[in-house]
């Protein structure tokens, strides 16, 4: 695409546009080059391609704010006529038609397109061009170039029209075929559906007798797929009759396996029975042993506890100082551990995090794992005020979680190691009866 510098005085026809051209020429003598675009000037590639509205009597109009109702839209600017001395002359728009079908191209004048600045947008750049001519103008416009082409088609020896000489009609002495264009078309087109329908009828013969081949083909095929079809009839009841005389030998073998399985089997049981009282036997002397060795040591504990318990009273009693609720609840920590056969103390407040406290085991006031700490209620300024445990359930299904006071939990930490217990007051039963913790 040609880059070409249109500028208001290329715009303007007559001597207003020498004056300026010349005035031009003096300016850049020095030079044939521009270091810059001129003042309001308008690159080509930007005037190409824009719309032209058609107004009457807007030869006068510099401004408007934003395009008249009054404005038809006529089509856009596809290419620019000049003359070789630089002017302006036409552009070329292509106008009518729809979706670019019938369009036709008309050259408008330059001197008759207005440049019309758009004020209706903050850029002062911003405007249209507005042809001053009416609808019924526009309707009369000749199509540029339509009669020069109608000459080129004219051949310059006087045998006729390029159209002429592609159909083979014959010229006349004046250089004009005896047959019009029109006729000659109809003539080929009647020669050519003639040879469309020779070609179709041809095509249907061809298809007929392709039909026909194939319906001999198809019954044949059908012929013997009966024959199969009877074949495979007689297999298939062969092999019926083969299939019931193998279900029943299969069942006489099945019969007598499972006679046989049935006494094996009864001998197993019995054996089983006999090692199971065996077993059990051993079992409920091995349990009874270890139910008096847990006795055993609970009764120690409960001595030991009971013997601190006094040590302490007498210690309160000698200095005067009655005995701390922490003394008390560390001692009772010792006993609670020694009863599980593991020593355990009261956790100091270093252990007391989220981190180590995020799933300890809980155990009820009858020292039974009732569930864990599944998360914990933690106030604005990170003190820990609940710890939610999950009870009930089974392998972690049906559990609910329930919120308990820390203030009113235990929480011992094995001696020498990491392991965690929390113990509550209350009991199983009365854990799963509290309302369920809603996060």
């Amino acid at each position: 695409m040609k880059h070409l510098m249109l500028t208001t005085a290329l715009i303007a026809a007559g001597a207003a546009g020498a004056v300026q051209a010349e005035a031009h020429k003096d300016a850049t003598a020095a030079s044939p080059f521009m270091a810059q675009p001129g003042e309001q000037s308008i690159h080509a590639s930007n005037f190409i391609g824009m719309r032209v509205y058609a107004a009457e009597n807007s030869g006068e109009m510099t401004e408007a704010e934003g395009a008249g109702q009054e404005w038809e839209d006529i089509g856009e600017i596809n290419d620019v006529i000049m003359s070789r001395d630089g002017q302006v002359n036409a552009v070329l728009v292509d106008i009518g038609g729809f979706l670019g079908i019938g369009e036709r191209q008309v050259a408008a004048k330059l001197s008759d397109v207005q440049f019309v600045s758009d004020s209706s947008t903050e850029d002062a750049d911003d405007f249209f061009l507005v042809l001053n001519a009416d609808p019924a103008t526009l309707e009369e416009a000749p199509e540029f170039g339509a009669e020069q082409q109608a000459s080129a088609d004219m051949s310059e020896d006087g045998e006729g029209s390029d159209m002429a000489a592609a159909t083979g009609t014959e010229a006349s002495e004046d250089g004009m075929t005896d047959e019009t264009p029109m006729e000659s078309a109809e003539a080929e087109t009647e020669e050519m559906a003639n040879e469309a329908g020779e070609e179709m009828a041809e095509a249907g013969n061809e298809a007929e007798a392709a039909m026909d081949e194939a319906g001999d083909e198809m019954a044949d095929a059908a012929d013997n797929a009966g024959e199969a079809m009877e074949e495979t009839g007689e297999d298939m009841a062969q092999a019926a009759e083969n299939t019931g005389e193998a279900i029943e030998e299969t069942g006489e073998d099945v019969a007598e396996g499972a006679e046989n399985a049935a006494e094996e089997t009864g001998e197993a049981v019995a054996d089983a029975a006999e090692s199971t009282e065996d077993t059990a036997e051993e079992t409920g002397n091995d349990i009874a042993a270890a139910a008096d060795e847990a006795n055993d040591e609970m009764a120690e504990a409960a001595d030991e506890a009971t013997d601190a318990d006094a040590e302490n009273m007498a210690a309160s009693k000698e200095t005067g100082e009655p005995m701390m609720g922490e003394d008390m609840a560390e001692a009772d920590a010792e006993a609670e551990g020694d009863m599980n056969g593991e020593n355990f103390s009261a956790a100091g407040d270093a252990v007391l995090t989220a981190e180590n406290l995020d799933g300890a085991r809980v155990y009820d006031a009858n020292d039974k794992w009732i569930g864990e700490v599944s998360d914990l209620v933690v106030t604005e300024e990170g003190e820990i005020t609940d710890a939610i445990v999950d009870v009930g359930g089974f392998l972690g299904l049906g559990e609910k979680p329930v919120a308990l006071k820390l203030s009113d939990l235990k929480i011992m930490q094995q001696d020498g190691g990491n392991e965690l217990r929390i113990y509550t007051a209350m009991i199983e039963s009365d854990l799963k009866e509290m309302p369920r913790f809603e996060q």
